[in-house]
């Protein structure tokens, strides 16, 4: 009777780890990223805006800012409140159709930025997806989807992460998207660098000559030398104001 529950108990250890990869997997890449810390503060430069972003328990606030024509420009939306447009901080009003466009745009820059924090968000639907070589490299891969409540406009964008091993470091990524016209693309890491506690990392961005060609193929369209540059996606001068 021992011996058969011994058997019990580890069939039922065995079924939970594997039904936990997922969890298990994100956990030890964003606690190696430093974005299991809870409170902090963060400022990095993107193209032609200047970026805040602060987390505190329960709340978030991003913010973006640039100069155009002397003016100072400005968009806030935190975890309580819509995006907000100010100039020279004088409150400026956006139609709706405005106000989705501009907080598309800056939660996209803000989920790139925080990767993998954001995998832990609850609309995220991941799933193990086996190991993959890449460049004679094995990975993990995760398959992410998005459940549509609370997965915003974007719920179904489909992405591939895959994870190193032994560092947890995200040195690929892929992901495919039907806003503007939709899409597929394929990320590689570079510039990894650590500052104050967080690992940051910048990435090539690369297209396959098909739009939507499947996400799985890309590792192997990238290796053959058949995916096309796109843009590189450096984000510069990061300062993590407090932790």
């Amino acid at each position: 009777m021992k011996h058969r529950f011994f058997l019990l108990c580890t069939f039922l250890l065995s079924c939970s780890s594997e039904y936990s990869k997922e969890k298990q997997i994100i956990e030890k890449s964003v606690q190696v990223y430093g974005w299991n810390q809870k409170e902090f503060s963060i400022v990095f430069d993107f193209r032609d805006y200047r970026y805040k972003l602060t987390r505190k328990p329960d709340f978030f606030s991003y913010q973006r800012s640039t100069v155009k024509k002397g003016v100072l420009v400005r968009d806030v939306m935190t975890s309580n409140s819509k995006l907000k447009r100010y100039l020279d901080e004088n409150p400026f009003i956006l139609s709706d159709s405005l106000t989705d466009i501009y907080s598309n745009s800056l939660n996209s820059v803000m989920y790139f930025f925080q990767l993998p924090r954001p995998l832990n968000d609850p609309a995220v639907i991941a799933n193990y997806n086996g190991e993959k070589a890449i460049s004679n490299k094995v990975y993990w891969t995760l398959k992410v989807k998005f459940q549509e409540k609370d997965g915003g406009k974007d719920f179904q964008d489909e992405f591939r992460y895959w994870i190193d091993p032994k560092s947890g470091y995200i040195d690929y990524l892929a992901y495919s998207y039907l806003t503007d016209g939709g899409g597929t693309r394929f990320r590689k890491a570079k510039n990894v660098r650590e500052n104050n506690g967080f690992i940051f990392q910048d990435y090539t961005n690369f297209r396959p000559v098909k739009k939507f060609t499947p996400l799985d193929s890309l590792p192997i369209l990238y290796e053959k030398g058949k995916l096309i540059l796109v843009s590189e996606i450096e984000n510069k001068n990061i300062k993590v104001l407090n932790r």
